[in-house]
C-alpha cells in the first residue's frame, strides 16, 4: 500500500518501522525544525530527526494544509494517509487525497481522553487501563468512526515515558494487523459514544509543581505523569528539584506536610504528604544530571524536618 504518514513525537516511530518492512513509505511529514532547551537551538522533532536518520523522504511544512503541502501530497497519489500526534487538525480538503482516506492512532480508548495529553491525563487520574484506538479522521477531534481498539494494562510503576513507548508499540502492531482489512474495505467500524466522550487538555508549568498538603496517591500519579520529562517539581535549597521517581511508603497521617520525614540509606528520601510519607528515590536538580535521591541529598546536605517548597517561580529554563 501507497502511505503518507505525519506525526512528530517518538510515540510514531515503531508505526513507521512497520510501516517500513511491507508498503511503500511514500513521504513523513513533520513539524518544522523549532528551538529547543535552554540555548534555544534549533532542532528537529523526533519523527524528523528519525526519518533524516533513516534517509526517509521528508517533508516539514509550516502546515499541512497549506496549498504547496496540498499540490505535493496529490502529486504522490497515496492510497492512505495515517497520522499519531502530528499536532495539527488535518483539514478536509487533505484527508480526502488519498484514495482510502486519513486515520489516525490515539493512545487512549476513545471516546476516552480525547486531545493532546491522553497518556499524562490517564496516570494522573490512576487509571488501572489504558490503551490505543485507531480511527477515521473527520472535521472533529479524535471523534471520528473506530476501526480498532486494543487495551493496555498499567502497572503500579509505569510513568509517562514507559506507558507511550508501551502503547506506540501495541499501536504498531495492531495498525499493521487491521491494513489489509482497510485496503479490501472489509473492516468494520463502530461510531463513537459521544455521551462517554471526555477531553484532555496540555499542561503549563504550574500544573508540574507539586502540592505537599495532598494527598499520596494524587502526588504519585503527578510524578509519573510527568516522568521523565518534563518532570514533576519542587523546591528546596534554593534550587528547583524535579521529581522523577518514588514510592508511597506508609500511609500514616502527619501534619507537617512537605517536611523530611527521613531518609532510607542507597536508597532515597521520606517525605511527609497529608495522608502519609512518600519515598522519593529518583531527582534531578537544575541544571544537573538525573541521579538517585540517596546520593542528590549527600551532595545537597539535606537534613530531617527540612521542608520542600510546593512552588517557586525560577522555572526550569529547557522545561
Amino acid at each position: 500500500m501507497k502511505i503518507i504518514f505525519a506525526g512528530s513525537s517518538k510515540f510514531g516511530i515503531p508505526t513507521i518501522i512497520k510501516l517500513k518492512e511491507k508498503h511503500q513509505l511514500l513521504l513523513i511529514i513533520s513539524q518544522p525544525d523549532k528551538p529547543a532547551g535552554r540555548k534555544q537551538r534549533i532542532k528537529p522533532c523526533p519523527i524528523a530527526r528519525f526519518a533524516k536518520d533513516q534517509k526517509l523522504e521528508l517533508y516539514q511544512p509550516k502546515s499541512i494544509n497549506s496549498s504547496e503541502s496540498i499540490a505535493k501530497i496529490k502529486q504522490l497519489n497515496p492510497e492512505l494517509l495515517i497520522t499519531a500526534s502530528y499536532g495539527e487538525i488535518i483539514k478536509k480538503e487533505v484527508r480526502q487525497i488519498p484514495l482510502l482516506g486519513a486515520i489516525n492512532i490515539h493512545p487512549s480508548l476513545l471516546p476516552k481522553y480525547r486531545g493532546p495529553t491522553p497518556i499524562q491525563t490517564a496516570l494522573l487520574n490512576g487509571e488501572n487501563k489504558t490503551g490505543t484506538t485507531i480511527f477515521k479522521l473527520t472535521s472533529r477531534l479524535d471523534a471520528g468512526p473506530i476501526l480498532a481498539q486494543r487495551e493496555l494494562v498499567i502497572q503500579s510503576e509505569d510513568n509517562f515515558g514507559s506507558l507511550e513507548e508501551k502503547l506506540a508499540n501495541i499501536s504498531a502492531e495492531l495498525l499493521g494487523e487491521i491494513l489489509p482489512a482497510i485496503k479490501d474495505k472489509t473492516l468494520t467500524v463502530r461510531p463513537q459514544n459521544e455521551n462517554l466522550a471526555s477531553y484532555t487538555h496540555k499542561f503549563d508549568k504550574q500544573d508540574l509543581w507539586i502540592n505537599w498538603k495532598d494527598k499520596i496517591r494524587n502526588i504519585f500519579n503527578q510524578i509519573r505523569a510527568f516522568s521523565p520529562h518534563p518532570g514533576a517539581r519542587t523546591f528546596i535549597h534554593n534550587t528547583n528539584l524535579k521529581i522523577l521517581q518514588a514510592e508511597m511508603y506508609d500511609f500514616s497521617i502527619n501534619n507537617k506536610t512537605g517536611t523530611i520525614a527521613g531518609f532510607i540509606k542507597n536508597k532515597g528520601i521520606i517525605v511527609n504528604c497529608q495522608d502519609g510519607k512518600l519515598l522519593i528515590t529518583k531527582v534531578q536538580a537544575e541544571g544537573k544530571k538525573v541521579m538517585s535521591a540517596w546520593a542528590y541529598q549527600l551532595g545537597a546536605r539535606l537534613s530531617e524536618g527540612e521542608s520542600f517548597e510546593p512552588f517557586n517561580k525560577v522555572f526550569f529554563q529547557n522545561s
